[in-house]
């Protein structure tokens, strides 16, 4: 069953994508303050593989960090552009993928917040 409404009209699909928006711009903004860009090459901690014990971490560079802001603009874009194509077949299922996509991204914040503070 298709719906009468178009996306634009939707309040509470606007009221995700603007809170997905807010997150992504959260993201970009807690992420892009912790980056220390200024030393040059300074390692980070990108991940902990708790089966190797205490030399569990692995380092990577900046490039590695900012892949973070990647991944929160392409869930982003992709979770919006999915929502978009779905309302019209049905309401639920895109409201659904902004859900979704808003706990995604609340997520990275964190892992990423987590994996810079231990730098």
């Amino acid at each position: 069953m298709a719906t009468t409404k178009r996306f634009i009209e939707d309040r509470s699909a606007l009221l995700l994508v603007s809170l997905n928006t807010f997150l992504v711009l959260i993201a970009c903004v807690l992420i892009g303050l912790k980056i220390n860009a200024s030393k040059g090459t300074v390692n980070y901690i990108i991940s902990y593989r708790s089966s190797l014990g205490i030399d569990g971490y692995t380092q990577g560079t900046v490039r590695d960090i900012l892949s973070f802001i990647a991944a929160a603009v392409l869930f982003y874009a992709f979770g919006f552009l999915l929502a978009f194509q779905v309302h019209r077949i049905r309401r639920a299922l895109s409201i659904g993928v902004l859900g979704l996509t808003t706990l995604l991204l609340i997520m990275l914040i964190v892992v990423s917040n987590a994996l810079l503070i231990l730098r």
